[in-house]
């Protein structure tokens, strides 16, 4: 089974040099300078690899790279011309896998989408099996077979846990009362006893090292993007 990779770039020259490049027996490549067709192709295409100009037609890079991580937990690789430390770490934090400036060299390009790509379709087992991946930074969670890896290491987990963790990536950017999470995830009637959330969140905590948790007092939890505390 092909995989397939979008470029999105205003420069044709750009475009037509990732892609016929990269592009081979295994690997199609498409690419355009519309953020609407680009959307329209994802939505169409299983994707294993998006590349985009982080400024295309001055159009908000992390805008766009947060509207296509909220579509699909597939790699991105940003490329900049403007991009000093403090634009690849938004980037990053926006949800871009990696950065890298323009000029660019083209086999560093080509590597890192590489190994990118590689990644993701060894862990969605793109060609045998197409399992739905669910990412947050460096930690995938395969939803067909509940395993959950940080940098390519598998995190066990109780049957619990998983669940609790998949609610809370799935509703991250927002506040979750204690009785909405325990409604969710254990599907029984709130009892204002909060107990059993805190154990398992302080099981999550230490064994993701997960700090994007946020304890909300009084509340519920919220949860962070990746390094934004």
């Amino acid at each position: 089974m092909k995989n397939y990779v979008l470029v999105i770039d205003g420069d044709l020259n750009t475009c037509k040099e990732i892609k016929y490049n990269l592009q081979d027996e295994y690997t199609d490549v498409y690419y355009t300078g519309s953020i609407q067709e680009a959307l329209q192709i994802m939505e169409k295409e299983n994707c294993s690899l998006v590349i985009l100009d982080a400024c295309i037609y001055q159009y908000d890079g992390t805008a766009l790279i947060q509207q296509i991580r909220q579509m699909n937990p597939l790699p991105i690789l940003a490329l900049s011309e403007t991009a000093g430390t403090a634009d690849k770490v938004a980037a990053l934090k926006c949800g871009a896998d990696d950065v890298l400036n323009k000029p660019y060299d083209l086999e560093e390009c080509l590597a890192r989408a590489q190994a990118l790509m590689r990644r993701y379709t060894q862990l969605n087992h793109i060609t045998g099996r197409n399992y739905a991946l669910v990412s947050h930074g460096n930690l995938m969670l395969d939803t067909a077979r509940r395993q959950v890896t940080i940098d390519d290491e598998t995190v066990i987990l109780t049957k619990k846990e998983y669940d609790l963790l998949l609610y809370f990536i799935k509703n991250r950017n927002r506040v979750l009362a204690f009785e909405q999470i325990y409604t969710a995830v254990w599907h029984e009637e709130y009892l204002m006893d909060n107990s059993t959330i805190f154990y398992q969140v302080g099981n999550l905590r230490r064994k993701l090292k997960a700090d994007w948790i946020e304890t909300r007092y009084g509340m519920g939890y919220f949860i962070h993007n990746p390094g934004e505390l």
